[in-house]
């Protein structure tokens, strides 16, 4: 279990994902295969690939698929010295069929073991030594000891000077929508230093995103607004800039804005500028999307240079 002091810290809720052979529903009788996501296991995994240390903080189950993320981890160099064991809840289940118009999701995650995470048992020591927070509304929305967890861990980040990365990463299922626009509003407001949404989050929540930016008394240091094949805008203060998407080959898009917040804080990380800053963020969305799953396609920080490298030589 690795210990050592790490950049950024991911909290949030991973998920056993059960995949039917693409092309085929869930409804027919047909072999499935295994694999991991979860906005934020995803996003840990990333950063790493990257070259930056990082820590997923969790509560996975005391079986297999408990000893299935471990490994996971380990495998990808995130570290687990915040991840708790659960004897009495399970690990949340995410079933996914290709079927003609793109996913469909089927979610078992009900009272799973990420909604209980324990904060006496959590190495605040370690969390106070990272530089970034990062989590996202899912984090929140799963159950109340997770949001009450949420709110304690973004004001012991603000306190201590760390950044606090949120991407909105709205879902219906989870939340009645007002309660979503007045928690994330007020977590927006009160912590986040790094936000990540898209255009259709802020049309689904009824917002407008300069307008709404404008009402904050606290803006964010940087919002960076996903236009998915559009590319992104990044706002910081009074700059405003659009950045490209990069144009490629697409296998899968699951998993890419959870890239794309990789990309961010990895930028954020490194000091980059805004426009740079976006690139880089596209750059590791893109990649990601040429792989099955969230995770398959994730680029390390070797070939996000590469790439980046061979796209400003053709002038892209």
């Amino acid at each position: 279990m690795v210990k050592e002091p790490v950049e950024v810290v991911c909290y949030g809720e991973p998920l056993v994902s059960i995949f039917a052979r693409p092309g085929l529903s869930l409804r027919e009788d047909a072999p499935l295969s295994k694999g991991w996501g979860g906005d934020t296991l995803d996003t840990s995994i990333a950063l790493a690939k990257l070259g930056h240390r990082t820590a997923l903080l969790t509560r996975t189950s005391s079986d297999a698929f408990g000893d299935s993320l471990i490994d996971l981890l380990n495998a990808n160099g995130v570290g687990t010295a915040l991840v708790q064991r659960d004897a009495l809840h399970l690990t949340g289940l995410c079933f996914v069929s290709y079927e003609e118009g793109g996913h469909r999701f089927a979610y078992y995650r009900k009272d799973s073991a990420a909604c209980f995470v324990e904060a006496e048992k959590i190495d605040w020591d370690l969390l106070g030594r990272a530089k970034v927070l990062h989590l996202s509304g899912i984090s929140q929305a799963i159950g109340t000891q997770a949001l009450e967890l949420s709110f304690r861990l973004m004001d012991f980040a603000s306190k201590r000077g760390i950044l606090v990365s949120y991407d909105i990463n709205y879902r219906p299922a989870l939340w009645d929508r007002e309660m979503c626009r007045a928690i994330v509003r007020y977590t927006i407001e009160q912590y986040v230093d790094v936000l990540q949404t898209t255009d259709e989050e802020f049309e689904q929540l009824g917002w407008e995103p300069q307008s709404f930016l404008d009402t904050l008394e606290h803006r964010p240091l940087i919002t960076a607004l996903k236009h998915g094949a559009g590319g992104c805008t990044l706002l910081a203060g009074d700059q405003r800039v659009n950045v490209d998407a990069y144009a490629v080959e697409v296998i899968d898009t699951v998993g890419a804005g959870d890239a794309f917040a990789a990309g961010l804080i990895a930028a954020r990380l490194r000091g980059l500028s805004l426009k740079n800053s976006g690139r880089l963020a596209n750059a590791v969305a893109a990649l990601s999307c040429q792989g099955k799953g969230p995770l398959h396609g994730q680029p390390t920080h070797q070939e996000v240079e590469n790439f980046m490298r061979e796209q400003n030589s053709e002038g892209q």
